[in-house]
């Protein structure tokens, strides 16, 4: 037996071995394999991917600084800047280089009193970019400067200080509503075709002007790549972009007639404080050349100090300027601001009755101050007896005009929306400044889609005489009004609204580009009909008139003008007055709202008596050109 054991031990040996030597030889393979992978990944490191790790090296130690272009200069005919700009110094930080995110850049925020979710806001605008500098703060005071500067090395890693160009307002809130204000681009804004080219985080202008002519005031950015230390702080610059400024555009604009112009608007709604409307708060005034369409003031009040945008307005200070208790002051009422244009309206009436042959100029109506043919009464603010045309306009005869809106709906005719369009109301006057408002002139279509009840719906026999006075669903801008009353003034020709000049080129101070529209059209409106109404206008606004009173007494010229009194539900009336000058050779359209002002005879024809002094004591002289 122990001779087969151990001969049976030997055998069980004998099969074992080969077991052992396979494992030898997969461990071998295994190992193999190892060293293969090995090889090939520092072959694939070294030689394939080599470039992009160099690459990736490079971004760590370099560090791009955008430089910001200053924009264009904005100047009035006169050569007086509006908007320029100034050195200002603004806070960057380099996300690479935090080294506790969350916490540094709460400590920033609260360094420069704002929100750390607005930083982070900014930095998200550039996470695509990751080795750029981002601003998250523009316009920080020398003391804020100080204090970051001190505590970079300790505190805020990453973080830097930079000078950059801010926009900067030398007559301070002037003119703010025309001339607009820049600000970051939005989401929204990168669809616009206007910013076409413009990247997220990047300063266009945003309203008025600066929004219109954005492409010429904005120039070309450059910037700085710098190589840093561990540190990242700078030790040389490897290359250098030079910020091209903007072009400088040139406005119709007269920074004298505007300051005067919005100087006497406000003291027009003390005057309405004085005769008891204490509730007036805001208006409009608008001055312009009836033969060119250049305006030469734009007044809009309530204002604002257009420096809340320079280097990004706070949350606190935006809604400051849009609680229910501002009254507006970031609206401009010359061009965006809708109200019933009420006896103003009646000159367009007056056209429409004349060309389409409801009336003729010896056409008379009896006004016993109430206008009793329909089932609900309207009244006249005054009893004038038997009225023909012009001693209507004279008079502002309600009951006159309330005929000829009955006749319109009696022959079905739409003459007078035909003729308001015409005029240029109902729609844009096309002025080269973006949110202007289209109006309404209302019709039986209009009525019809905008009607809740059936009834509703129905346009009735009162749509057409409110119409006739400027009432009812009726809406026109301060901007319209003056355009149609340059028509007017032009003998029945339409020019184009416009503030811009001229653009002048940076390198030559050549022009560079004619921003003057020349778009002109003659309505066919005839002398004949046109001539009583602006005889009508002649004497409405001679002193002793009915509806200006003494207004005009004492004018070195005769001035045509038209009062209007609107009511507005829930408030007291506004107050209209628009005139032209003078008679023989107009030279300058003027138009006053004052809202809940009360009468227009009142109130804003004395308003526009005091723009027009200020206009003639020296009227403009043309506008200095490029290298002029």
């Amino acid at each position: 037996m122990p001779f087969l054991l151990s001969n049976g031990s030997r055998k069980n040996n004998e099969r074992k071995a080969p077991s052992l030597a396979l494992r030898v030889g997969v461990l071998g393979a295994v190992a193999v394999l190892l060293f293969a992978v090995l090889i090939f990944r520092i072959w694939f490191l070294q030689i394939l991917s080599g470039e992009e790790y160099v690459a990736m090296a490079e971004n760590n130690r370099i560090r791009y600084i955008p430089e910001e272009a200053p924009r264009g200069i904005v100047y009035d005919r006169n050569r007086q800047p509006l908007v320029e700009n100034r050195a200002g110094l603004a806070v960057t930080v380099f996300p690479p280089a935090l080294e506790n995110p969350q916490k540094e850049l709460e400590e920033l925020g609260a360094a420069l009193g704002m929100p750390v979710e607005d930083i982070y806001k900014q930095l998200e605008l550039h996470k695509n970019d990751t080795y750029r500098s981002v601003v998250v703060k523009k316009d920080i005071s020398p003391e804020t400067k100080s204090f970051i500067i001190e505590r970079i090395p300790l505190y805020f890693p990453g973080v830097d200080i930079k000078k950059l160009p801010l926009r900067d307002y030398p007559n301070g809130t002037q003119a703010v509503h025309l001339l607009g204000h820049v600000g970051q681009i939005d989401e929204q804004d990168l669809d616009d075709p206007n910013f076409e080219g413009q990247k997220a985080g990047d300063d266009v202008g945003k309203d008025g002007v600066e929004y219109q002519f954005d492409r010429y005031l904005r120039g070309a950015d450059g910037g700085r790549e710098v190589e840093v230390d561990a540190s990242g702080r700078p030790k040389r610059e490897l290359r250098s972009i030079t910020a091209q400024s903007g072009n400088n555009v040139i406005l119709s604009l007269d920074m004298r007639i505007q300051k005067e112009a919005e100087e006497i608007l406000a003291s027009g709604i003390d005057l309405a404080h004085s005769q008891n409307f204490s509730a007036a708060n805001g208006g409009a005034a608008v001055v312009m050349n009836p033969k060119t369409g250049e305006v030469y003031a734009m007044a809009s009040y309530p204002s604002y100090d257009p420096k809340v945008w320079v280097g990004g307005i706070s949350s606190e200070e935006y809604q400051s300027l849009t609680s229910e208790w501002a009254n507006d002051p970031l609206l401009n009422r010359v061009t965006s601001a809708q109200y019933p244009p009420a006896s103003t309206f009646k000159v367009v009436t007056a056209i429409a009755g004349l060309e389409e042959g409801m009336i003729n100029p010896l056409t008379n109506f009896v006004c016993t101050g109430v206008w009793d043919v329909l089932s609900q009464p309207f009244k006249c603010w005054g009893v004038h007896g038997r009225e023909d045309l012009h001693s209507a306009i004279v008079d502002s005869c309600d009951t006159y005009f309330y005929n000829v809106g009955y006749r319109f709906y009696q022959a079905d005719n739409l003459g007078i929306q035909r003729w308001a369009r015409e005029m240029g109301m109902g729609r844009q006057t096309g002025i080269d400044l973006p949110g202007e408002a289209t109006g309404r002139v209302p019709d039986p279509e209009w009525k019809e889609l905008a009607g809740e009840t059936e009834v509703d719906q129905m346009w009735l026999p009162g749509d057409s005489v409110n119409l006739s006075i400027g009432q009812g669903d009726m809406l026109a801008t301060p901007l319209q009004l003056a355009n149609a009353y340059s028509i007017i003034a032009n003998d029945g020709l339409w020019v184009k609204p416009h503030v811009g000049l001229w653009v002048e080129d940076k390198y030559t101070s050549g022009m560079l580009a004619d921003l003057q529209p020349d778009e002109k059209v003659q309505l066919p409106i005839s002398m004949e009909h046109l001539k009583p109404i602006q005889e009508g206008l002649v004497d409405a606004a001679r002193p002793g008139a009915a509806t200006v009173g003494d207004a005009f007494a004492g004018f070195p010229m005769p001035v045509a003008g038209k009062t209007g009194t609107a009511e507005v539900a829930g408030k007291t009336d506004y107050a209209w007055f628009a005139a032209y000058a003078p008679v023989e050779d107009p030279q300058v359209v003027v138009v006053v709202l004052i809202e809940q002002g009360g009468g227009g005879g009142k109130v804003a024809a004395p308003t526009v008596r005091r723009i027009l002094e200020a206009f003639f004591a020296a009227p403009p002289g043309p506008a200095v050109a490029p290298g002029g």
